[in-house]
């Protein structure tokens, strides 16, 4: 028996799987293959802290794989390696896998050393306190979601940050009277109602009256991680994407025009997702982020910090 977080490495080639193992071993029990169908079924036997899977690979995609993971042993980190930009892979990872982290090859040995001992602590912490992911949509035998039914009606609202007014009176036709829904239609007036309510679950563009959102959707989920946050965007920028996912964990990633059964699918899952953040804290760990690097996004930070510390200060004085 051994007390080394286990980590699974899978990859369709040897060589790069060797690679990968050898960054690692000593530090963990590593186990590598070639074989996703084998990596699941490690997964289904064994506990396993963190997963890291190669996208490309000829039986399964990476994505899929990690999805499977995620159903069986919700509690394994799941990192994402490939070395294509490749946007469906981008959004399968958030929308089906829930990942981690997204990396992309050629991999910077530190920090890919770093990206999985951060992962293989969390997901201890998880193993050990019993701490449990809320479950996923439904997938019916036809190949169609069912979403969970909306939580109990609760004070905590949700946002939509989006020029479009389409948008906000969906999300109100799906919420209907179980959580106040807060529409803004700049970045001003997002951290205003953001400052004012006890805010849940974010509903956002990557742009709203012609300023960006990711820098405050980033921070946001910096420091205060039982926020949930859905992108709606027709922005397909792959790089734009994964900084979305490993500097503010997004939970989905929807492209515009929405389709009404996904978004339903969404909200109400995103809302269950919140409530156990908040009931559980250990959760919240899983949904670390990496810190702003891009100086544009750094500049911005202090106009966003002023109004996320006016949040911190009514969450405690509650």
């Amino acid at each position: 028996m051994t007390d080394k977080p286990t980590l699974l490495l899978i990859d369709d080639e040897e060589r790069i799987l060797r690679s990968l193992a050898m960054l690692f071993r000593g530090s963990y029990q590593v186990h590598a293959t070639v074989d996703p169908h084998e990596a699941i079924a490690l997964v289904e036997r064994e506990r396993v802290h963190v997963v890291v899977s190669d996208q490309r690979m000829p039986v399964m995609r990476g994505a899929d794989l990690l999805r499977e993971v995620r159903s069986r042993s919700p509690n394994s980190m799941r990192i994402l390696l490939t070395g294509y930009s490749e946007l469906d892979a981008v959004v399968s990872s958030v929308n089906e896998g829930e990942i981690f982290r997204f990396v992309q090859k050629p991999w910077d040995a530190q920090e890919l050393r770093d990206t999985v001992k951060q992962a293989a602590e969390i997901s201890s912490a998880l193993f050990g306190a019993g701490a449990h992911a809320p479950p996923s949509p439904l997938l019916t035998e036809t190949g169609s979601f069912v979403a969970p039914p909306l939580p109990p009606a609760n004070a905590e609202g949700v946002l939509v940050i989006d020029d479009d007014e389409d948008v906000f009176v969906s999300v109100r036709e799906i919420v209907g009277d179980s959580h106040p829904v807060h529409w803004a239609r700049s970045l001003d007036q997002a951290l205003e109602t953001l400052a004012a309510n006890p805010i849940g679950i974010v509903v956002s563009e990557l742009a709203v009256g012609g300023e960006s959102v990711t820098t405050l959707l980033k921070l946001l989920k910096a420091e205060h991680p039982e926020v949930v946050t859905i992108v709606l965007t027709p922005f397909q920028d792959v790089a734009v994407f994964i900084g979305l996912i490993n500097q503010g964990q997004v939970y989905r990633l929807l492209p515009k025009p929405v389709r009404r059964g996904a978004f339903s699918m969404s909200i109400a899952s995103a809302l269950r997702h919140h409530r156990a953040l908040r009931a559980a804290p250990k959760l919240r760990e899983a949904h670390k982020v990496d810190q702003l690097r891009a100086p544009e996004e750094v500049s911005v930070a202090g106009r966003v910090m002023g109004f996320l510390s006016r949040i911190r200060a009514r969450a405690a004085a509650s």
